[in-house]
């Protein structure tokens, strides 16, 4: 049987790879790639003996590539094996002992890039009583020594005289979130590349965060224990004969034809909008603004990039869920998170900026810093739930603005500078600070997020829990239809055709705003601006902002994408405008003047609170002035004149308040204050 394969190597050799090798022997290259289709196409008896015992044919295929002559033994030639058969394309999770050996492929997320090192391949060792020459292939982790002489048939030590080495870099793989089910929570395996695997041209694949399909040997090495004894159990990992850089989340999806036409058919439903609104927790009664809003961050907005790459604007949707206990947030996020194409779900309180972003930790193996991947760079392209995120630390939160605005992560630590893509969308969901959300304070003062940080988000959702006797009776009655019969309140949309539809969207489509939707965007805008304007000293609230500009356009650029659209019509930008008005209604109306204030949303106080805060200092600075040199000023006088400018004494307190913790005042003693500078 050997002879027999050895006659069909030689011939594949001959046949099949010798115009590939004369082109690599042009260009001195140091390995050759091979597709298994041709292989198995060429002749399945082959295939078969290649997975079954791959180390050894692909030594018997370089040995033949050896004996075509000098030039190519000189190479050296690595024999890399791409585009396995599908029974040897693996989960992580599933490889087993019966495995270590076979050759199989892969595919996962990068979320370990251990530096390039060099790798002893082998090793020659001098016996001390005859001289004679001993090499020992070192394919363990660890290395091997010879236990005799193979020349003189003695026992003893052995002199290193020569070792050959090469380039190699250790990865470890997670599995992608598209391979799992539920909650299932991802396995991870090790992976050492070699050789021409790691050279520079390749680094822009090994970046952690980056999804690759490795083919390769299932190798077992044993668990050695400080003591140096062995242990029974093994680590696995995987010698990779291949690597390739593949895009990640929707584009990861396959959808057959039929599917394809199915997708064409439902873009043309007017009732479309109405049939994905209904698929979003089903179980869940209410919220359909809310739900709107999540299909729309789901298909998302166009990602422009300028020439050069110098100027980017972010299409990606991020969506703020503040509520009170019980309004169903966290069942929200896990619900949407099982239908995005890609998606992971984590918890604020169990997250830290390295689990979210990056981390640079010390590989115990080499001693060196090495790159670690967060939540947020290994859901690139895809959907990023946070519950709870008002409790995550206060350091761990600056992580995100870069995140979260400039979609990448950037990281400078330990000597490493690096930047990873995060073109996330991220869905947060968050709690008020005394339970229940009050309408009439700032949205700052209420949950633990600085203002900066709620500012990126481009639509906020109030969730209240308000006792209302028709609604009750209507989510009472959807709670106990689903703990009578859990499947009884389906989604319209089934969620794996959702999933495809959203993939097929974002694969195919990228809409431009039609001329009416531009005139629509823009009237709106100049509109809710012009309400407003400075007036005398009196600063007026400032009801809207250019990020609100820019997150309507993405919500008009989602719309159009459910539908399939190749332009964004009137109807998409009117959409995009009532959801946020919505948005702006429920967290930016100032409840004192009545008027739209953005600052209700990015700052710690609003226009009308300022300008009280100015009103008060004003006070504060006139009556110093008209005291005699030595007499320090009462907070008493001050309530009298804010008395009769018709200020209300807990406004005075919450502006003396502002001013002592921006430093303009401090209070000497009980009772007084005093202008500082």
């Amino acid at each position: 049987m050997k002879s027999e394969f050895e006659d069909l190597v030689s011939s594949f050799v001959n046949k099949k790879l010798i115009d590939q090798l004369k082109a690599i022997a042009a260009t001195n290259k140091s390995s050759i790639i091979i597709d298994f289709a041709e292989v198995d196409g060429f002749s399945p008896e082959l295939g078969d003996y290649i997975i079954k015992t791959p180390s050894e044919a692909l030594e018997t295929i370089k040995y033949y590539i050896n004996e075509l002559g000098p030039v190519y033994k000189d190479l050296n030639l690595e024999i890399r094996l791409k585009n396995l058969p599908q029974n040897s394309c693996l989960l992580i999770r599933n490889i087993r002992s019966r495995h270590i050996g076979k050759i199989i492929q892969i595919t996962g997320l990068i979320k370990v890039a251990v530096s390039v090192r060099p790798m002893v391949v082998s090793i020659d060792f001098e016996c001390q009583s005859c001289g004679h020459i001993v090499n020992v292939p070192q394919k363990e982790r660890t290395v091997k020594q010879p236990t005799i002489c193979t020349n003189c048939g003695k026992k003893g030590r052995f002199n290193i005289t020569k070792k050959d080495l090469v380039d190699s870099q250790k990865i470890i793989l997670e599995e992608a979130p598209e391979d799992l089910e539920g909650g299932e929570q991802p396995e991870h395996i090790d992976v050492m590349l070699k050789g021409d695997l790691v050279d520079p041209k390749f680094e822009k694949n090994i970046i952690p965060g980056n999804k690759v399909v490795v083919s390769g040997i299932v190798n077992e090495s044993a668990v050695v224990y400080p003591s140096g004894k062995k242990s029974r159990t093994s680590e696995i990992f995987i010698e990779a004969s291949y690597l390739e850089a593949v895009e990640q989340g929707f584009e990861d999806i396959e959808i057959s034809k039929e599917e394809e036409a199915t997708i064409k058919e439902m873009a043309q439903d007017k009732l479309i909008y109405n049939k994905f609104r209904n698929s979003i927790t089903p179980n869940i009664f209410g919220y359909e603004h809310i739900k709107d809003a999540v299909v729309l961050q789901l298909f998302g907005g166009v990602r422009k990039v300028a020439v050069g790459g110098n100027s980017v604007i972010r299409g990606d949707v991020h969506i703020l869920l503040v509520g009170d206990p019980g309004t169903s947030k966290s069942a929200t996020l896990r619900y949407v998170g099982g239908i995005a194409p890609k998606a992971r779900y984590v918890t604020g309180m169990g997250s830290s900026a390295a689990g979210l972003t990056a981390t640079i930790i010390k590989d115990e193996a080499t001693r060196s810093y090495i790159l670690e991947a967060g939540a947020m760079p290994l859901t690139n392209k895809g959907l990023l739930c946070i519950d709870e995120i008002d409790k995550m630390n206060k350091d761990d939160r600056v992580a995100l603005h870069e995140g979260l605005e400039q979609q990448t992560i950037s990281i400078s630590k330990a000597n490493i500078h690096a930047t990873l893509s995060a073109q996330t969308s991220v869905l947060a969901a968050a709690n008020p600070k005394l339970g229940r959300f009050n309408q009439f304070d700032m949205i700052a003062n209420q949950i633990e997020l600085p203002p900066t940080l709620i500012n990126r988000f481009d639509l906020i959702f109030i969730m209240r829990d308000r006792p209302n006797a028709e609604t009750d009776k209507l989510i009472a009655e959807k709670i106990l239809e689903s703990n009578k019969d859990i499947n009884k309140n389906k989604p319209e949309i089934n969620p794996v055709l959702f999933k495809k539809y959203i993939a097929y969207s974002k694969q195919n489509c990228k809409p431009k705003l039609s001329n009416d939707a531009m005139k629509a965007i823009e009237e709106f805008y100049l509109k809710i601006r012009g309400q407003h304007s400075t007036e005398g000293e009196e600063l007026r609230p400032v009801p809207i902002s250019a990020r609100q500009l820019e997150a309507v356009v993405r919500l008009t650029e989602a719309s159009a994408k459910v539908r399939l659209s190749e332009y964004a019509t009137l109807e998409d930008a009117k959409r995009a405008i009532d959801l946020t008005m919505a948005y702006l209604g429920e967290v930016g109306i100032d409840k004192n003047t009545g008027e739209l204030d953005i600052d209700r949303v990015i700052g710690s106080i609003s226009s009308s609170q300022r300008n009280v805060v100015l009103t008060v200092k004003s006070m504060i600075r006139s009556e110093s002035e008209a005291l005699p040199k030595g007499i320090t000023l009462t907070i008493a006088k001050i309530y009298e004149d804010a008395e009769k400018s018709g200020i209300k004494i807990d406004e005075v307190d919450q502006a003396i308040a502002v001013l002592k913790r921006e430093g303009e005042i401090f209070e000497p003693k009980s009772g007084f204050i005093k202008l500082i500078g």
